[in-house]
């Protein structure tokens, strides 16, 4: 693992630090226009959706030996939540909570997502991090405690260079049954997001970010301030801006995780193919499989592709990996190569 130099004390600050001595910066991404660049190349994205991948050292560590084979496969960026996403079966709240309650950065969480970014990095891939959560938004002791859980993962990852990364500052914005901080949720929503924007903003440089918003809830994909236009599940591919789908619509189910009908198979790649067609937008796949805790297979989650899905001893989501490698390529940065069959 990366050693950092977590020098997270006084992250509450506003103002963006400047990187810690002798700290060697990333590759950076950018959105220019409504594309995606990465270390000054423009770059198509494929990911998958890890949302427990901080969980513990040892989950992180198999996201990070399974970042090869994702390399392979053309998958060239992974989306993580420092406040961890559903948990699962048996218990969905099984997610960590990266944060203590004031909304301080817990020093051993920032240093998997360092060991974790880098290591993307390496492979010329991308990384979406994810800061809050409706599962776990409520354990945090108010609005202050929100702007310090924002602004120090800001400064954290200004100070440590990781710059191969986006930022979903607070996913499910106005969930109706389980996003609890009133900052999170509408009335106000537009205005509340450009606030929230503007926080990471001021404790970094740089670094492109937005909101997701609940699919069901009356909340836009759109405010002012805005350099990410987050979406999620089944919504629709707007036409303008920078797009990313941070969560697919999951075809799985937790209680019998990464197996998949005929009909589930096809829905993902239909969905795939909206996404090939639409070069200003990004896909990470969602799947029970990859980020539930546990699962019925005892053994969630899972950053390896396993099997094809067709049974339940045949678990996995490789068929999404490999019509990745085949329709799009595998991934040598900075761009897919096709094999010549």
């Amino acid at each position: 693992m990366v050693a950092c130099a977590l020098a997270l004390a006084g992250c509450a600050t506003t103002k963006a630090p400047e990187p810690d001595v002798g700290v060697e910066p990333t590759r950076e991404f950018e959105v220019r226009g409504d594309r995606a660049w990465l270390g000054g190349h423009e770059v198509d994205l494929w990911g998958i959706r890890c949302g427990n991948a901080l969980y513990s050292p040892n989950v992180t560590e198999r996201h990070v030996r399974a970042l090869d084979t994702l390399q392979r496969h053309g998958i060239n960026a992974i989306a993580v939540y420092v406040q961890g996403s559903h948990g699962g079966w048996p218990d969905p709240e099984a997610g960590l909570n990266g944060f203590e309650r004031d909304g301080r950065l817990k020093k051993d969480v920032a240093g998997r997502l360092e060991w974790l970014v880098r290591e993307a990095d390496a492979r010329g891939m991308v990384v979406l991090v994810g800061i809050l959560s409706p599962r776990k938004d409520q354990v945090l002791e108010g609005e202050e405690a929100v702007r310090r859980a924002i602004t120090e993962t800001a400064a954290f990852l200004q100070r440590r260079g990781l710059r191969n990364v986006m930022v979903d500052i607070a996913h499910e914005f106005d969930h109706t049954e389980r996003m609890d901080q009133p900052i999170l949720r509408e009335p106000g929503g537009e205005a509340k997001k450009e606030r929230l924007v503007a926080w990471f903003h001021d404790a970094s440089r740089g670094i492109e970010v937005g909101v997701c918003p609940y699919e069901k809830s009356v909340t836009t994909d759109s405010f002012p301030g805005m350099d990410l236009r987050i979406i999620q599940k089944s919504m629709a591919i707007p036409e303008q801006g920078f797009v990313v789908n941070v969560e697919s619509q999951k075809q799985d189910a937790y209680e019998n995780d990464g197996f998949f009908s005929e009909a589930h198979v096809d829905y993902v790649v239909a969905d795939c193919e909206r996404y090939l067609a639409a070069p200003n937008a990004v896909l990470f796949f969602h799947a029970a499989f990859i980020q539930g805790i546990g699962n019925f297979s005892g053994t969630a989650p899972h950053p390896e592709m396993g099997g094809w899905g067709t049974s339940p001893s045949d678990r996995g989501v490789r068929f999404y990996y490999e019509w990745v490698r085949r329709n799009v390529g595998r991934w040598e940065f900075p761009r897919h190569v096709k094999e010549v069959r």
